[in-house]
């Protein structure tokens, strides 16, 4: 029988528009035109897939790189499908398409901790539409229209005579129909899923080895490329050397048009790939090769010591952006203003105490478990199929276009899981230098950074260097503040031009505070360095809660005001001082410490939510000392799955951890100089302390115009303000310089 029904996009389905990610339903005879997808009337739509044997899949358009979101999203949507979350088969990613807005189920970008807080209402709504979709279906069947006459439960439609109905049963039937606008979704009060610590989906497969990463992926007569770039940033190849014995080729590499970062421009030549018949025969190969580079003209000035010395001779002076002017590095921007911040620093009262200091964070690098890998398998003018552990499927596509000529229906991509992401993997450099080296070696070829690579041509979280001023009256009270963040920016090495304010990533963590500080001034200048600079977990609120948070406990010990109480009294925000208040009482705040025993605690916020941790250290000396516990507390607003969020967190402390113990990158003469582990260490398991993580819950009843709160970079910024304060009350020496331990190997 013919229809007239015919597709139905995503914001006909959700009812409303300008949605990132939703449901794509295609509906009637035409199913199978939609964006290319292989799809039957059995299925209800082209994402969420009910199939007539009952089984249920979902490809999530995000990438999985280690942090549960995609487990996390399968759980919301079982939700409002009122199905059992274990029925539900979750699948990496989906179709990759070149158009903006990506279709739904297209893998889309994955950062920011943005992934459950911005789908979770959209995904809810997608699924409450789909089973009330469902349940029209089995009303039709059944022939009462009176929807108060069916129950859903896990799956199956009950009718009051006792009739049943699986969703496979009326999968095909709801194929055919219009879905409604908008459906109800299940109360607060009886969630079942939602808010459960339920296993993770993805574990088991990662534990028998059976997940594939991009490391893992193999093709018939696939070769293997390991890359070899200029050692300075912004050197270029001289010549190219003769293929070594035993290797199939080197191939020169040139930075493409939108991967660029600092000094490395696009359209040089700064790195050669060398093909062999194994990664191992490739890497030795590449090791052997004699190159010659030709380098920047500053390559001298590009050092550590300069870049902090440029940076504090911008702390003190720096010209202020000018709307419509090219505004170039080394430019100072208002980030925040109110009242005359200057003179209240100026006015000394009988009692108060002024205090201008700086705080000092090195370039980071990510340090990912799986190192930047591609496989790419091209076939000249008819087709390019690439694997890649991406943060950013859609871009890497743009790319691939780019580079090869073919439209986007002659490419096929596939988003593998991420071995770790972090950040860098929202880079395409390595996918751009796979694409490249295809394309001449015209086999299937896996592209491969050693970790040498992978430390030295990082695009690091930037440096920064911060200078902060403050005034407190006799009471305590923080009568003036100033702050100056002078850091690389993202957004400005990316061709973007900045608003009045700046690079948001370059402040955030310094701006829109709920302490009562009188007169301050927020101010963020743009580095002048051109070392490439990225994206990495947490990015600005790493920098300044370090410097904001330390700034604060300086002020309380030099009012001889306990920290904790100081900052409560300062605090104008309810969901601040809740999270504040949880973390001292978790942390034991008020509960005497054993003599060499001293505890630290610092608050902040990032992406929508809270975060407060309590340190406790002991130990003689900032050299000497280890780390007992750490108490977490998180305000996230509306927690999914709290075993993951717990999960996250105590990553999270992992990770900043070893920051603020170790984690740097140096420069000499444009060159990085840790280029593995062991010059840039890990904590060891003996050092990890007990970590107690609280989550605040969720409001009775949860309202969707309030944001949600991120989770996955949670963990990392307040880590290195809490140590820090902890040691100063054990040793009386304030830390404002990270890392703790700069010449710290893995030997040590």
């Amino acid at each position: 029988m013919d229809t007239a029904v015919n597709k139905m996009n995503r914001r006909q389905f959700i009812g409303s528009t300008g949605l990132s990610i939703g449901v794509a339903l295609q509906f009637g005879s035409r199913a199978t035109d939609a964006q290319g997808a292989s799809v039957t009337t059995q299925t209800v739509n082209s994402w969420l897939n009910i199939g007539s044997d009952n089984s249920i899949s979902l490809s999530i358009g995000v990438t999985e790189m280690g942090q549960g979101t995609f487990s996390t999203l399968g759980q919301v949507m079982a939700e409002d499908l009122m199905v059992d979350y274990s029925r539900i088969q979750l699948r990496q990613g989906g179709p990759v398409y070149n158009v903006s807005p990506a279709p739904i189920g297209s893998a889309i970008v994955t950062a920011g901790s943005s992934s459950t807080r911005n789908n979770y209402w959209k995904l809810r709504d997608a699924a409450a539409i789909a089973r009330e979709t469902l349940v029209q279906a089995a009303m039709n069947v059944q022939g009462d229209t009176a929807r108060a006459n069916y129950t859903v439960s896990n799956g199956v439609i009950t009718h009051t005579s006792g009739k049943q109905f699986s969703y496979g049963d009326v999968a095909g039937a709801a194929a055919l129909l219009p879905p409604p606008t908008s459906a109800p979704l299940v109360p607060d009060t009886q969630l079942k899923v939602i808010g459960q610590s339920l296993p993770r989906q993805d574990i088991p497969s990662k534990v028998d080895g059976s997940a594939q990463y991009g490391i893992d992926v193999r093709l018939p007569k696939m070769v293997y490329a390991v890359i070899r770039h200029c050692p300075t940033f912004g050197g270029t190849l001289l010549s190219l050397p003769a293929t070594p014995s035993g290797a199939l080729a080197v191939v020169p590499v040139r930075v493409s048009t939108g991967t660029g970062r600092g000094l490395d421009v696009a359209g040089n030549v700064n790195a050669v790939a060398v093909v062999g018949p194994t990664t191992w025969d490739a890497m030795q190969s590449a090791r052997s090769l004699n190159l010659k580079w030709t380098l920047p003209s500053n390559a001298a000035a590009m050092n550590t010591t300069q870049f902090f010395a440029d940076a504090r001779a911008l702390a003190q002076s720096a010209p202020a952006y000018v709307a419509g002017a090219s505004n170039p590095p080394g430019t100072l921007y208002t980030v925040e203003s109110a009242g005359d911040a200057d003179t209240a620093l100026t006015q000394a009262t009988p009692g108060s105490q002024l205090l201008d200091v700086s705080y000092q964070l090195p370039y980071v690098p990510h340090g990912c478990m799986e190192v930047l890998n591609c496989t790419v398998d091209y076939v000249a003018g008819v087709s390019c199929t690439v694997y890649a552990p991406t943060q950013v499927a859609n871009s890497a596509l743009a790319l691939v276009v780019q580079l090869t000529g073919l439209t986007a229906d002659k490419i096929t991509f596939h988003t593998t899981l991420l071995g770790g992401g972090l950040g860098r993997k929202a880079e395409i450099d390595f996918i751009a230098q796979a694409v490249q080296v295809a394309m001449v070696v015209q086999r299937p070829v896996m592209l491969v950074w050693p970790r040498e690579e992978d430390f030295s041509h990082d695009q690091y979280r930037p440096m920064g260097l911060v200078r902060a001023r403050a005034r407190a009256d006799a009471t305590g009270q923080i009568v003036g503040w100033t702050y100056r963040n002078v850091s690389p920016s993202i957004s400005g090495q990316r061709g973007r031009t900045l608003p009045a304010t700046g690079d948001s990533q370059g402040y955030e963590g310094s701006n829109a505070l709920p302490y009562v500080m009188g007169a301050r001034r927020v101010e963020w200048v743009s580095h002048t360095a051109p070392i490439p600079v990225g994206y990495w977990r947490s990015v600005g609120a790493s920098i300044n809660t370090f410097a904001v948070e330390s700034m604060i406990d300086e002020l309380a010990w030099a009012c001889k005001l306990d920290p904790y109480q100081f900052r409560r009294n300062r605090i104008t925000d309810a969901r601040w001082l809740a999270v504040l208040d949880a973390a001292a009482t978790l942390g034991n705040w008020s509960a005497a410490t054993a003599a060499g025993t001293a505890r630290g605690i610092a608050i902040g916020t990032a992406f929508n939510s809270i975060v407060a941790m309590v340190v406790e250290v002991s130990g003689s000396s900032t050299a000497s000392f280890s780390i007992r516990r750490v108490s977490v507390v998180i305000d996230c607003y509306l927690p999914v799955n709290p075993g993951n969020i717990e999960a996250q967190i105590t990553g999270g402390v992992v990770h900043g951890l070893n920051a603020t113990l170790y984690g740097q990158q140096t420069f000499v003469n444009g060159a990085a100089q840790r280029r593995n582990f062991n010059t840039n260490p890990v904590i060891r398991p003996k050092q990890m302390p007990r970590v107690d993580v609280q989550i605040i819950p969720r409001p009775a009843s949860t309202d969707r115009s309030k944001a949600m709160g991120g989770v996955g970079e949670l963990g990392v910024p307040t880590l290195a303000p809490a140590l820090a304060n902890a040691l100063y009350a054990l040793t009386r020496q304030r830390v404002r310089s990270l890392p703790l331990f700069p010449a710290a190997t893995m030997g040590d």
